[in-house]
């Protein structure tokens, strides 16, 4: 596979700030990042562990939308339920609903990676700052031509942990995190100081999401304000940041401008946010008008 996605692969149950719920969406960051690049790309598949119980309950999913489910790898007899609860402030909280432990047994390891480092174009990594998961997966870049984005977890945003995250990003041939996080880690609320600090990790691209006010590409020589979706009504926020993660790893490795990178990021987070959990199919004509859309 070209596009390869690693991360969580999960069952979301989304408790909204007015009462409302959905019990059991298709959800994890993994599942919201393949979406990302499915919009722009079929030859993309999710590496990560699941429960023996995923093919029947996701199972119909994967094939409705013609994608491989040869990256799971069985590591439990569950697979992980994940409860949302969303504030009114727009924060949120994720509770693991078989425990942390469960949760952990069952992410990607670099290990589950190492074979497709010979052969992907782009790989996408939600992760925290694991200083073991990261020594193996920068050895395993050193020797590759793959393209590695890393989407940081917000549990790793925190100030003291900022120049392990720099150490880290810098490694990386895109770094994504969302503006909220940044202020955090780097305990500064003026942009430009943060763009920056940003363009002082030297590496190819900063995607720095902003949620409905869009995102800013940032490279080591300019910054450049890409816009949200316009006219686009808001069903669910879930998966929103790494489904534009997903399509702007795209863009990137086909060799597209920071701009239109953007603007993809902006249509596939437009696309997940529009329903509960992903989208029940990912069509070729949903992707045709996808591009025009980026062009115009």
């Amino acid at each position: 596979m070209k596009y390869i996605v690693a991360s969580t692969a999960v069952t979301d149950e989304i408790h909204f700030a007015d009462g409302k719920r959905v019990e059991t969406v298709a959800g994890g960051a993994g599942v919201y990042a393949l979406c990302g690049i499915k919009l722009w790309s079929d030859d993309v598949m999710l590496v990560t562990g699941v429960g023996a119980d995923f093919p029947s309950i996701y199972g119909g999913w994967y094939k409705n939308n013609n994608i491989s489910m040869d990256g799971f790898i069985e590591k439990d007899a569950k697979t992980p339920h994940t409860v949302i609860q969303y504030f009114a402030d727009g924060e949120r909280e994720e509770m693991p609903r078989y425990g942390a432990e469960h949760y952990k047994k069952i992410e990607t390891v670099p290990e589950d990676l190492k074979p497709y480092f010979e052969t992907a174009s782009g790989i996408y990594i939600f992760k925290n700052s694991n200083p073991d998961f990261w020594k193996e997966i920068i050895k395993y870049k050193e020797n590759s031509d793959s393209k590695v984005m890393w989407e940081i977890g917000c549990d790793a945003t925190y100030p003291e942990n900022y120049e392990n995250v720099k150490k880290i990003a810098r490694h990386m041939d895109i770094f994504s995190i969302n503006l909220t996080e940044s202020k955090h880690m780097m305990k500064k609320d003026n942009i430009e100081e943060i763009i920056k600090e940003y363009q002082d990790f030297q590496i190819p691209l900063v995607f720095l999401r902003r949620g409905a006010e869009g995102a800013i590409m940032i490279t080591p020589d300019e910054a450049i304000i890409v816009p949200s979706q316009k006219n686009v009504k808001v069903v669910d926020p879930t998966g929103g940041g790494n489904s534009s993660s997903g399509a702007v790893l795209y863009g990137f490795c086909e060799g597209y401008s920071p701009l239109m990178c953007g603007k993809m990021g902006s249509i596939s987070a437009a696309m997940c946010i529009s329903q509960y959990g992903v989208p029940n199919r990912i069509t070729s004509e949903m992707r045709q008008e996808a591009m025009q859309n980026a062009e115009r």
